[in-house]
């Protein structure tokens, strides 16, 4: 991913810190699920763990919560995220620092487990992006994530191919296609959930990724011209559905014989 890239995300995040945890109805949901994930067992006090994209902290307290003797180290490309996050978590024993989680500045084979919802989708290259995770995990280590799949924003994507238009949504991998960049060394498995959230029209749908600094197109797009654009949103003019795959990575690095 280019400098330039990273910046744009790291802003768009940015700026939509003060208001995302209210437009955050699927990151909100996904980020319970991971918690009930990682609830049990309590893992002993020395485990060593990072967050990878942290936000608002919707998932970050409640692994704080969950997991009280485990040394933290929270992480997010976007330094008003990470700000809005510690004060969210106040007087926590974590640590909270501005990293690009793509190209993490982490020792090797250092953690025990490394956590993320749904940022990873984020990574110009998810393959090299889970390899370098991989790399800091201990031997039995853990990597376990919440991403977005190809059928995320299915709806949006068919009414600009219906119109011979190209939509600028980010490219999502199928379940199949994340079961094969786990790194050697290590195995994992993925399951997947939908869910659908409906807005009243199509710009509420722009807006609301707007609001959660999700509204990036994917690299060398080009915006529609704007008679193009209202043909799409006439498309939604009784209301927009919008589904979320989400994709649940767990990656097991493997342990000496």
């Amino acid at each position: 991913m280019t400098e330039a890239r990273k910046t744009s995300i790291a802003c768009a995040f940015a700026a939509a810190a003060p208001g995302y945890d209210a437009a955050a109805q699927v990151q909100r949901r996904v980020a319970a699920r991971l918690a009930e994930d990682l609830a049990a067992p309590v893992l002993p006090a020395g485990t060593r763990a990072v967050e990878i994209g942290c936000g608002t902290g919707l998932l970050t307290e409640r692994l704080l919560t969950a997991q009280p003797h485990t040394a933290w180290l929270i992480t997010d490309i976007a330094a008003a995220m990470v700000a809005h996050c510690a004060a969210r978590c106040g007087a926590s024993p974590a640590e909270f620092r501005v990293m690009d989680g793509e190209a993490p500045d982490l020792p090797s084979g250092h953690y025990d487990l490394i956590v993320s919802s749904l940022a990873v989708q984020w990574f110009g290259d998810l393959s090299t992006g889970l390899a370098r995770l991989s790399a800091c995990l201990k031997p039995g280590g853990r990597l376990i994530f919440a991403t977005q799949g190809a059928g995320t924003f299915e709806e949006w994507r068919a009414a600009h191919a219906e119109l011979g238009l190209a939509s600028g949504s980010l490219a999502f991998p199928t379940a199949e296609a994340v079961l094969a960049l786990w790194p050697a060394g290590g195995s994992g498995a993925v399951r997947e959930e939908r869910m659908t959230v409906w807005y009243p029209d199509g710009l509420g749908f722009v807006r609301g990724l707007k609001e959660l600094g999700a509204h990036l197109p994917q690299p060398g797009h080009r915006p529609l011209p704007p008679g193009a654009f209202r043909r799409v949103l006439r498309r939604f003019a009784a209301g927009c559905p919008a589904t979320y795959q989400v994709l649940y990575g767990c990656y097991i690095k493997d342990s000496p014989p």
